[in-house]
């Protein structure tokens, strides 16, 4: 698997819950990946990384960082989300994602947390 698979699988998973958005193009340098919208709406960088066991730091460039962080500091639902397998990864939050994170998450329990941003 790799990063462009779990995008599609997570896509697959959220779109019959809320509208769903990828916002990957050359004309949206930092914009996160996905624009999810229900009730309120919701913004999610997906990075995927099988090979790192420990922490991991999200890796954001410069410009995805400086993004998240305007749009976090407006008061908006911002998420960086690493995929560590097919099954499972780790979700930051709250401005979190210029830290490491270790607690891994079932794919599900994800969904069902990002659900709760946006429904």
């Amino acid at each position: 698997m790799n990063e462009r698979t779990f995008k599609q699988k997570l896509r697959s998973l959220i779109l019959p819950h809320c509208y769903i958005q990828s916002m990957s193009s050359l004309a949206t340098a930092g914009t996160p990946d996905l624009y999810l919208s229900g009730k309120k709406d919701c913004w999610i960088e997906v990075k995927f990384d099988e090979k790192t066991k420990g922490a991991i730091k999200p890796k954001l460039s410069t410009l995805q960082l400086q993004w998240c962080n305007n749009r976090y500091d407006e008061g908006r639902q911002v998420l960086v989300l690493v995929g560590t397998s097919s099954k499972e990864g780790i979700l930051f939050t709250n401005g979190e994602w210029d830290c490491y994170g270790t607690h891994r998450l079932p794919l599900k329990e994800i969904i069902t947390q990002i659900l709760g941003y946006v429904l």
